[in-house]
């Protein structure tokens, strides 16, 4: 099913409340990027109990852009600017700061400025800090809806989900005008399963208020309940809507280039991807999605240094096995395998990379021989965390490479109940589906998900090509 999108109202004519702004002022706001596992694009995604087909698609199309921010930011429309200057910003608020604890413009300042700084380089002691900073303004003024939002913002991006929900949803209770609040609390209502509760708060959030930041999220709610044609149109609108605002496209052009790569359009991805790089050369989860269009194509030597710029700039679990595989396909085993140690030390270094990058530290010992019931009982502690469909995925991933494929079966099921169409959850279903003797059945579900193309990475398509040929 199509999503269609009426063309954008004079903002006279659109009487609808906008979002308002927090209150922040006299800071220079980092410029906001996906940074490996990316808002429900490439890893994070919701599931959970089924919702209709093509929802989003059928829900009003907003009329006029409002200012709203991306999943994950507490700010609406962020400025571009150079660590350097964030830098010499966080620097002066930090003194700020030391000389009066209890000066809160300062203490949300820094909040903001490590929040967007951590986006831009993915640094997640960025985010700590970010988080350290909007408590201690909290303890000055409790009741501030500004600091409430940017807590529940960067509780989003570390992937505390439930503080997130939590969060967002005291807030919102408090104010219903909050509607980053109420975007806020679906966006975490998505990323934990819920998605007819999540359905509900976008459809209400839509009703009040407009704009990019709406139709990106109704992209995801399309792709998660089995509609990517409508994911592919609602980004397309929410990423002409933020050009017409002469606001920064950047993420609106990756998140238009990563639903066509998804969607199996390596055309559209590629010019996605380069456009938003355009915006922001820097911008990691771009760099990572062109280097997968360049490997689907036979470009390997520039998905490899693609991939090598990237990992300079954050050395993420998924960047860092990608760029493995390739170069193990080309017979470089020992950079190869110094790239997977570090893929393994990851987990280690810290709680909260262990919490942001779990399910790819524990897809990534799954196709690398690193099967075990330690490995097993990890996903399936992700999947209690977080029972959304890439969770049921990856337990059922688990379970088949142990050879248990009668329950990897009922769970590849379970990922697929809300309608899904995922190259890499079809992938699995079919490898799954064969492996238990139907034939017919999984070889279908391995065509189905090699016919998306890019969407599968060449490991993958490697494996399940593999199958199919044998």
């Amino acid at each position: 099913m199509t999503s269609t999108t009426a063309a954008p109202a004079s903002p006279a004519t659109d009487r609808r409340p906008s979002l308002r702004r927090p209150r922040i002022a006299g800071i220079l706001l980092a410029a906001i990027v996906v940074a490996g596992a990316s808002y429900g694009l490439s890893v994070a995604r919701g599931g959970g109990a089924s919702a209709p087909r093509a929802v989003a698609a059928s829900l009003a199309a907003p009329s006029a852009p409002v200012e709203i921010g991306i999943p994950g930011s507490a700010v609406a429309q962020p400025a571009t600017g150079s660590l350097a200057q964030i830098d010499h910003s966080i620097a002066a608020w930090t003194k700020n700061l030391a000389a009066d604890p209890t000066d809160y413009l300062s203490a949300t300042n820094l909040a903001t400025l490590y929040h967007g700084r951590g986006r831009l380089t993915a640094d997640l002691a960025d985010q700590e800090r970010a988080l350290a900073a909007t408590r201690t303004a909290l303890r000055v003024v409790p009741t501030d809806p500004s600091a409430r939002l940017l807590e529940a913002s960067i509780q989003f991006t570390i992937h505390d989900f439930e503080a997130a929900l939590a969060t967002a949803s005291a807030l919102y209770a408090d104010d219903p005008t909050q509607l980053a609040a109420r975007a806020t609390r679906a966006d975490a209502e998505l990323e934990l399963g819920r998605v007819d509760a999540a359905t509900a708060d976008f459809a209400k959030l839509a009703a009040a208020t407009s704009g990019p930041g709406v139709d990106v999220r109704l992209a995801r709610l399309a792709y998660v309940t089995g509609d990517p044609v409508a994911a592919v149109a609602r980004s397309e609108a929410a990423l002409a809507y933020a050009a017409a605002s002469e606001g920064d496209t950047g993420f609106y052009d990756f998140a238009a280039a990563e639903y066509a790569r998804l969607t199996g359009d390596a055309t559209a991805a590629r010019a996605g991807y380069k456009a938003a790089l355009g915006v922001r050369s820097t911008d990691l989860a771009s760099l990572v999605g062109l280097a997968r269009i360049d490997a689907f194509d036979g470009r390997t030597d520039a998905a490899i240094a693609g991939l090598r710029r990237a990992a300079d700039i954050a050395p993420q679990p998924e960047t860092l096995a990608l760029l493995g595989d390739l170069l193990a396909a080309r017979g470089a085993t020992t950079e190869a395998d110094d790239l997977f140690a570090t893929v393994r030390l990851t987990g280690r270094l810290s709680t909260i990379a262990g919490s942001v990058y779990d399910r790819q530290l524990i897809g990534f010992e799954l196709d690398h021989r690193g099967a075990s019931e330690a490995t097993l009982a990890a996903a399936r502690a992700s999947l209690a965390a977080r029972p959304d469909y890439a969770g049921h995925d990856l337990v059922a991933w688990a379970l088949h490479r142990l050879g248990r494929d009668d329950a990897a079966a009922a769970e590849a099921e379970a990922a697929r109940a809300t309608g899904i169409v995922d190259g890499r959850v079809l992938f699995h279903t079919g490898a799954i589906a064969l492996a238990r003797g139907d034939v017919t059945g999984g070889r279908a579900l391995l065509r189905q998900a090699l016919a998306l193309g890019p969407a599968l990475d060449p490991a993958a398509r490697a494996e399940a090509s593999g199958l199919l040929s044998r």
